[in-house]
């Protein structure tokens, strides 16, 4: 299956809009555009969608009213629903579980970035015996390790897209598919590794109602109800000096 450039596209722009929007607006946008017709459900059937789109995808024996639905409960971010397994067999299948798996890398590589902003900004401004907390060696560390784990998925994805962009037809080094499942689970482990790393930057801001901890919990969601591969799949990296 050969990935098609204007889905390439709806990954780019889901990291796009992810970073400078937020995590409810660019989900909204990829579930638009890659699942238009039915809520996109994980391998146990559960979904994770926009309130916005909830009328749209209410029409195949699901009740999914605001408020106290039977199939929905409060999202952890203001904006998401979380939808229980459909028990009706007409309802039409979802995306391909291959592309919306690699949309969701790109969507939470945006939103991870967006946090790293998020810490940049709030150390700026917090001052410590006249220095800002930006400047401690400690605090620009554990930034620096945030930014090149950053880069590194981004470069694995980037990849992919570049790679696929640049092939000519029939070129048997052009990749066939998106990310296979179990690459995309160690991705998503990998970027819920750095979002835990920058919250606990923030100390209990990050925790509280105004922080930002709740959208990363909202991203840490998707990844858990979406990641398809069967068991934790870690992602392991040498911590024994300079990392978080």
């Amino acid at each position: 299956m050969t990935v098609p450039a204007e889905v390439r596209e709806h990954w780019r722009e889901a990291r796009t809009g992810a970073r400078t929007d937020g995590l409810v607006p660019a989900l909204t946008l990829l579930s638009r555009a890659l699942s238009p017709g039915a809520p996109p459900r994980g391998p146990r059937g559960h979904a994770v969608v926009p309130r916005e789109l909830l009328d749209e995808y209410g029409g195949y024996g699901e009740s999914v009213e605001d408020g106290e639905a039977p199939g929905a409960d409060d999202g952890a971010l203001a904006g998401l629903a979380v939808l229980h397994p459909a028990a009706d067999a007409r309802t039409p299948p979802g995306p391909d579980p291959q592309l919306w798996g690699t949309g969701l890398a790109w969507l939470r590589l945006g939103h991870s970035e967006r946090l790293r902003g998020a810490c940049v900004a709030y150390l700026a401004a917090r001052r410590v015996e006249g220095t800002s907390l930006l400047l401690q060696q400690m605090v620009k560390g554990a930034l620096a390790d945030a930014l090149i784990e950053q880069l590194e998925i981004a470069g694995v994805l980037e990849q992919l897209t570049e790679a696929a962009d640049g092939a000519e037809e029939g070129d048997p080094l052009a990749p066939a598919r998106p990310l296979d499942a179990r690459a995309v689970a160690r991705l998503q482990a990998q970027i819920t590794e750095v979002d835990r790393a920058l919250l606990r930057l923030l100390g209990a801001y990050g925790f509280t109602a105004e922080g930002p901890g709740r959208a990363a919990y909202a991203s840490e969601l998707l990844a858990d109800v979406y990641c398809g591969w069967p068991g934790p799949a870690e992602h392991r990296r040498d911590t024994s000096e300079g990392t978080v």
